[in-house]
């Protein structure tokens, strides 16, 4: 029997075992067959090069009010009995004061083959080196230091529910991570991914010729002294996209749980006309037809012209809330750890200001922002540390710790600036933006242009993809040294 026949009959096998436990009330069984490939690049030559496969079943048991997540590569019965009882066992252990409410009275069956024309699987492991070596080698700018991670999957992902849902899709994910440093100039790194399969490999040359400019600019620009307190910030397009990717994060309904989000549904948070959709774009590297929960990815409206109109739901926090579910369980990428509500792609409305408008009165322009800090300890430690799948569990935990008086502070670093001097960028500067959900009322200019940027989000120790697509804008911030 192939990879996959050995996954689809553990998928099988492990859900006939959960339905036939009494004290499982709902289960999702997903299996997987993954084909995937890493080439590490640097200045010196190709560092490594590897291809493999495996295979795998996942289950999310809700069990006792509560719900556990379990991976396993070994398809035996042994093992799919063990992950089974793990499961059920460690959400009746979890004592969650709040039960978990599945809706299961919908069911569904779909199948989608995925947005790549052609497979990453159609390329050889030598010819994605080739491409990976050829695209830095056209790097004029010197460089002291690269390092390019270009890596790649085909995931078969078959998912059943003990409500009868039954879907497959077919993912082919590729991205390439750039790190380099040129000389006398600071260190850019650039992620891009898509779902196109061997698409991005073909991009690479533009994509590099991209970086290549950037490293130029900023290598050679002259250097002042960082900006500190209240500042007028023009944010590129991409640097609006990290900053929305920060903000879709507070919209999520656990976060929100947890007590961390600024926002409420219905809050107005700026009179500019700020509207923020999540969605999927076909072959968008945060793309899915279909959630962990086998639910379809539809778009939901965040925000709309300053107001904010819902959160991001899994089933159960949509139940609370009595709101519909939207498809926003991503499964983490390698489906080792537990799926977690997150956006797909943020569609962030473009607006009517120029680049020049912009910049007219501004102080400072922010290209790319390095990784962000949250300031409060509780939400820092919450955020990287592991949690169970059970999204009203954040409840209980909040209950436990009281107020967070600096939850929803983001600490941004300027990776990438320049002093704004006549309209004009001027001497390169770096600083911190600390922003609070307050900046949004000073947005006084949105831009025309937009462009995407995407990512890997680390949420409970969970990675999951991330794309957005934003404009510049024009808002009032706090800086410091």
């Amino acid at each position: 029997m192939s990879e996959r026949g050995d996954v689809v009959e553990a998928v099988d096998e492990l859900l006939t075992i959960l339905e036939s436990d009494d004290e499982v009330s709902f289960a999702e069984v997903g299996g997987i067959t993954r084909n995937a490939t890493e080439v590490v690049v640097t200045e010196t030559g190709v560092r490594s090069d590897s291809e493999w496969t495996t295979t795998g079943v996942w289950c999310r048991v809700f069990a006792g009010g509560s719900a556990a997540y379990r991976f396993t590569s070994d398809l035996s019965s042994n093992a799919l009995s063990d992950a089974a009882s793990r499961a059920t066992t460690g959400g009746n252990q979890l004592a969650q004061s709040a039960p978990e409410r599945v809706d299961v009275e919908s069911s569904h069956r779909g199948v989608h083959d995925g947005w790549a024309r052609e497979s990453v699987t159609d390329r050889s492991l030598s010819e994605k080196r080739a491409s990976v070596e050829a695209a830095l080698e056209a790097v004029e700018t010197p460089l002291d230091r690269a390092r390019i991670t270009y890596a790649d999957e085909r995931v078969d992902h078959s998912i059943a529910t003990t409500a009868d849902s039954v879907v497959r899709t077919t993912v082919d994910r590729a991205s390439v991570d750039a790190t380099v440093a040129p000389v006398d100039g600071p260190k850019l790194r650039r992620h891009h991914g898509s779902t196109r399969g061997a698409a991005l490999l073909d991009r690479l040359p533009n994509l590099f010729a991209e970086i290549d400019r950037d490293a130029s600019t900023i290598a050679s620009a002259a250097t002042a002294d960082p900006p500190s307190g209240p500042t007028t910030v023009v944010l590129s397009p991409s640097a609006t996209g990290q900053l929305c990717h920060e903000i879709g994060g507070y919209l999520a309904a656990d976060v929100a749980a947890f007590g961390f989000s600024p926002f409420e549904p219905g809050d107005r948070v700026t009179d500019a006309p700020l509207t923020i959709d999540d969605g999927i774009r076909p072959g968008s590297w945060a793309a899915t037809a279909y959630d962990a929960e086998a639910r379809p990815t539809t778009p939901v409206r965040l925000v709309d012209q300053g107001r904010v109109e819902s959160f991001l739901h899994d089933t159960t926090t949509a139940a609370k809330a009595e709101e519909i579910p939207a498809g926003n369980v991503i499964p983490a990428i390698g489906f080792e750890q537990a799926p977690r509500i997150h956006h797909r792609h943020l569609n962030v409305h473009a607006g009517a200001a120029s680049r020049d408008e912009l910049l007219a009165d501004a102080d400072v322009y922010v290209r790319r922002f390095g990784p962000a800090f949250y300031r409060d300890e509780f939400e820092r430690t919450q955020r990287n540390g592991a949690m169970p799948p059970s999204s009203l569990y954040a409840h209980d935990v909040a209950e436990r710790m009281g107020d967070c008086p600096d939850a929803g502070t983001v600490e941004l670093p300027i990776a990438e600036g320049f002093l704004v001097e006549d309209g004009e960028l001027g001497p390169a500067v770096d600083s911190t933006v600390v922003w609070t959900a307050d900046a949004l009322e000073t947005i006084d200019g949105i831009g025309e242009t937009r462009s995407t940027v995407t990512g890997v989000a680390s949420k409970h120790k969970s990675r999951l993809p991330y794309a957005v697509t934003a404009p510049a804008i024009r808002l009032d911030v706090r800086c410091e040294n």
